[in-house]
């Protein structure tokens, strides 16, 4: 499963926690869960959000096999105009 599936998993499992395995508190708004529970659901959540951002962060910011200078597209392009510029 992709992480944002596992995300999502995640995330329909803490609304049940509440809607379905909480208890209401008469005359108010509110929920008990089992908070244990529910900071476990919280820690994996947040793993799982950790690891998507360093997927995200490390596709942005590795070298791309077509181009092992490094140099991506928006670099090239940065360096070509400040070359124009010094004309």
């Amino acid at each position: 499963m992709g992480e944002r599936g596992e995300i999502m998993q995640l995330m329909d499992e803490m609304e049940a926690l509440v809607l379905k395995k909480g208890w209401p508190v008469p005359f108010t708004p509110y929920y008990l869960v089992n908070h244990e529970k529910m900071l476990s659901l919280m820690d994996q959540l947040r793993a799982s959000l950790q690891d998507e951002l360093d997927s995200r962060f490390i596709k942005a910011f590795a070298p791309d096999a077509n181009n092992p200078s490094g140099d991506t597209e928006k670099n090239v392009q940065k360096k070509s105009k400040g070359k124009e510029r010094s004309h």
